[in-house]
């Protein structure tokens, strides 16, 4: 099978980090990239020896899929564009700005035949592959994903830029409905939300506790999950995973519980998302994180943001 011709629209610094990633696959051929401001573009596409244009569409025919890493704000138009022209395409996260066009956005894919999936890369992250056997009907997840503030993602607010890449693995793992919501954010250097707190209720019974913030200090994505029996504490910048486990003696008549760090094969989760949308391109594998996966992490965002506004407003009314 000849490899698949892939160029990436957006070559901002994960655009970039996409061009790099196609560029040492052999399954693939990166064929060109694009990117509207000509200085960057030409700058990526000479360090990777190939071809640039300013305007996306000069793709349409010289290749069979894309990269979508252009700001939030642009994806659906790029993503409509390129869907409705036959492209496969890998689509950044949040899909869109709104579940109406994120819905579009889907049904286009359809119709075309093609393959739509969205990067919520931390479904890659090689801490997330090593503890997802061991997951089984979380009743407690608490998470933590804190960062310095950068000008990247502030066109829109702390829940769509940072805080859905949790919302997308509590959603996949907790696999329930959410039955209530409540939510607090604030902005701090931006119009928008720069520091988010929500807790979510499932029908299972599971609570989960997330917290989101773009103006810490320090950079911190702790992920931890609360099950029968013992608790997985997974982290996500350093790929550890921690697991507690009950275990079937005592000690001094009282249950004991047995520490075990586990071993996290190296891997590039960015890369491994990449060769994964090529095999579902390639008809290899199914999608991983399809656009109905993308929908309902932005569903979940929507509405909490929808939550923090309403709470805001509330403190606003009642100084």
């Amino acid at each position: 099978m000849n490899p698949v011709k892939v160029g990436v629209i957006g070559v901002g610094r994960l655009g970039a980090f996409h061009a790099q990633k196609y560029k040492s696959l052999e399954t693939c051929n990166l064929v060109a990239i694009a990117d509207i401001d000509q200085k960057r573009a030409k700058k990526v596409a000479k360090s990777l020896g190939i071809p640039y244009f300013t305007d996306y569409r000069d793709l349409f025919g010289k290749v069979e899929a894309v990269s979508i890493a252009t700001p939030t704000s642009t994806h659906f138009d790029v993503g409509i564009m390129c869907l409705s022209h036959g492209l496969h395409a890998l689509i950044e996260k949040p899909l869109s700005t709104t579940p109406e066009q994120a819905e579009a956005l889907i049904e286009t894919a359809e119709k075309a035949g093609v393959t739509l999936q969205v990067g919520h890369v931390e479904r890659f992250n090689p801490a997330i592959l090593r503890a997802d056997p061991l997951i089984q009907r979380p009743l407690f997840v608490e998470v933590h994903r804190l960062g310095n503030f950068s000008r990247r993602g502030t066109d829109v607010d702390v829940v769509l830029d940072l805080m859905i890449h949790d919302l997308d693995l509590v959603i996949h793992y907790v696999n329930s409905p959410v039955t209530h919501i409540s939510a607090a954010g604030v902005p701090v250097l931006t119009p928008q939300g720069d520091i988010a707190n929500v807790r979510l209720e499932f029908a299972s019974g599971c609570v989960a506790n997330l917290t989101a913030s773009r103006v810490s200090k320090e950079k911190t994505r702790k992920f931890r999950l609360f099950q029968q029996n013992g608790y997985l504490s997974i982290d996500l910048l350093n790929h550890e995973v921690a697991w507690v486990k009950k275990v079937d003696r005592q000690v001094l008549g009282r249950p004991i519980i047995m520490p075990r760090k586990l071993k996290v094969p190296p891997k590039d989760a960015l890369q491994e998302e990449i060769a994964s949308f090529l095999k579902a391109v390639a008809g290899k594998e199914p999608v991983k994180v399809s656009g109905e996966d993308g929908l309902k992490a932005l569903r979940l965002a929507m509405t909490i943001k929808e939550e923090m506004q309403r709470r805001l407003k509330t403190i606003s009314l009642n100084p």
